[in-house]
């Protein structure tokens, strides 16, 4: 440490931050330098700019390839969302379908049933038709003989008096003619 001092003190030692260079060595160093800048300049730079315009280039491809995948997606998911809407207008379609022949067949069912109940009706209708004239004519005579019983005792009269004085007159037959 003291000898940095005292070189500091000494002007004839020689000095630590400007040291004596030779002649030869300064035009040395600036043509080495430019040397090395030459070959900077032209090799190494070259390549790393290559390398940075490659991978530039590879990024920009990659984000072009990604904005292509993307809208590609988007793609995708606009058909995929157009085949949910059609197969949804597809099932209602079906559906409606569905129920219009539903409501069809339910009409038929009823006309049929309704066509069934009516032949029904009529066919009973005809039999009770038939058991009232049938019992009408079963019941018409036991229905004159108990109307000539009737008017003999009211009045006074044996039955076979009344029985033919009615006959005469044809009153019962029109009593039952009234109520047939």
């Amino acid at each position: 440490m003291y000898d940095f001092i005292a070189q500091a003190v000494d002007p004839s030692k020689e000095s630590p931050v400007f040291p004596s260079t030779s002649v030869v060595e300064i035009p040395l160093g600036i043509v080495l330098f430019i040397i090395l800048y030459v070959f900077i300049a032209k090799v190494v730079v070259p390549r790393f700019e290559k390398l940075y315009t490659e991978r530039q280039n590879r990024i920009e491809g990659r984000i072009d390839e990604a904005e292509s995948l993307q809208a590609q997606a988007q793609q995708a998911l606009e058909n995929y969302q157009e085949q949910i809407h059609a197969a949804q207008a597809e099932a209602a379609r079906i559906r409606d379908e569905a129920r219009a022949e539903g409501n069809q067949v339910l009409a038929e069912v009823r006309a049929q049933a309704k066509a069934e109940a009516d032949q029904l009706i009529m066919e009973t209708r005809a039999d009770l038709e038939t058991q009232r004239v049938q019992v009408k004519a079963e019941l018409g005579p036991e229905v004159s003989r108990i109307a000539v019983e009737l008017a003999s005792r009211v009045l006074g009269e044996s039955a076979a008096d009344v029985e033919a004085d009615a006959r005469r007159r044809g009153t019962i037959d029109r009593f039952l003619a009234e109520r047939g």
